[in-house]
């Protein structure tokens, strides 16, 4: 994210959010299903089409979402993607440093007007509008890596978007991380999901016991969100990463976390070049929390990854040392190892020519023609092409890098 921008926005956003809603042995746990399937959205995010989304407003309602695009107002507007309408349905402009007048990201909620309304049984749609990844491919690709490494990780597809019968440019469906997604994808729904809002850098340091220092900002329930004790787990488990001995500390987070998955997720990071992660450069970042229902056991969801394949060479420890969580795991020895080693398992098995070029090409060649007639994106088209060619060098490059350092 372009954290000035974000600044920006989240200050306004404060003030104008207006038309409402808006090694130990560790325990099991529901196992993620890598390209699982939310049961009645598949056709949504079919990777394999080009899908044609189309919205239905009010043209003054459009032009106000423009004007007004730092806020989080809704207007109602009829929805059809690939022939299948919902009819009266919230939208709202959405993002950090991401958000535009010119190409608005879009944030749909079916049952904003319509109570109970759902489409292909979700409350709400992101359709994203890539400005901040000119090869408009970077999350596509990460995505793919996430769940070939067993991380659960939202769907997407590309879609043009016509708004009153006018293109308005090339556009991201991506999946909502929200109880069809949890509990198709981790087993269950009935525990507390926090959506991680970037507000400062924050590396999961001690920051006191009050509650409010951690909800709803930076992480913001969704899910829960009526309960009282909503953030007792999430401040008791940062309380943990803090305090618990040096002796007892892997035991303590073996009871909290899955601790391999989780050097997973932080590895596929680094074999992506994820600058704006978990390890981001300027803290915290893109991420879902998931506390499973009774257990005080959390996973984490990766989100929003148009900041990676930044360059082929990324140290293999990038920002370990720069996170409280990360720092006291890497400092044993084998877990060290468990995390080195799945950034190479990634590396030589999916982030490479062989695995990840023909997912690359296939989308580039899916994506052109609507990319390039895309008047709106805020890149050029030669631009584009160049992002293209910049993620193909990353791949083709990365394997040798991560090999050269362990």
């Amino acid at each position: 994210m372009r954290r000035a921008a974000a600044l920006v926005a989240l200050a306004l956003l404060a003030g104008c959010a207006g038309g409402g809603g808006g090694s130990p042995t560790e325990p099991s746990e529901p196992t993620p299903t890598p390209g699982g399937s939310a049961p009645a959205g598949a056709s949504l995010f079919d990777p394999s089409v080009l899908h044609e989304a189309s919205l239905d407003i009010d043209p003054s309602a459009w032009q106000a979402l423009r004007d007004n695009y730092l806020s989080n107002q809704y207007y109602a507007a009829n929805l059809t993607v690939d022939g299948v309408a919902v009819r009266q349905v919230g939208i709202r402009s959405r993002g950090e440093g991401s958000r535009s007048e010119e190409k608005p990201g879009l944030k749909v909620e079916f049952d904003k007007y319509v109570p109970a309304q759902e489409y292909y049984g979700y409350k709400s749609l992101v359709i994203d509008n890539m400005t901040q990844d000119s090869s408009m491919l970077r999350e596509r690709l990460s995505f793919l890596v996430f769940e070939a490494m067993g991380i659960a990780a939202p769907r997407n597809a590309f879609t043009r978007l016509t708004v009153n019968r006018e293109y308005w440019g090339l556009f991201n469906l991506v999946e909502p991380v929200s109880k069809p997604f949890l509990e198709a994808r981790l087993g269950e729904k009935s525990g507390t999901l926090f959506d991680y809002e970037w507000q400062f850098p924050y590396d999961f340091s001690w920051l006191g016991p009050a509650t409010a220092r951690y909800v709803p900002l930076p992480f913001q329930p969704e899910t829960n969100e009526e309960k009282p004790d909503v953030a007792a787990g999430l401040v008791a488990f940062i309380r943990a990463i803090n305090e618990e001995p040096d002796a007892t500390f892997l035991a303590a987070m073996a009871g909290r976390l899955d601790v391999d998955r989780f050097l997973t997720h932080l590895a596929v990071e680094n074999a992506i070049a994820e600058g704006d992660g978990i390890l981001g450069d300027q803290g915290l970042n893109n991420f879902y929390l998931y506390e499973y229902g009774a257990k005080n056991r959390f996973v984490f969801i990766p989100w929003d990854k148009d900041s990676t394949f930044r360059s082929h060479a990324w140290p293999l420890y990038r920002n370990l040392e720069e996170n409280e969580l990360t720092r006291r795991l890497a400092a044993d020895p084998a877990k060290r190892r468990v995390y080195a080693d799945a950034v190479v398992r990634a590396a030589e098995s999916f982030v490479n020519p062989r695995w990840l070029t023909p997912q690359l090409e296939t989308a580039y060649q899916q994506i052109r023609s609507a990319a390039l007639g895309d008047s709106r994106k805020p890149y050029t088209n030669a631009q584009f092409e160049g992002g293209v060619s910049g993620v193909r060098g990353v791949i083709a490059a990365r394997e040798q890098d991560i090999r050269a350092q362990r």
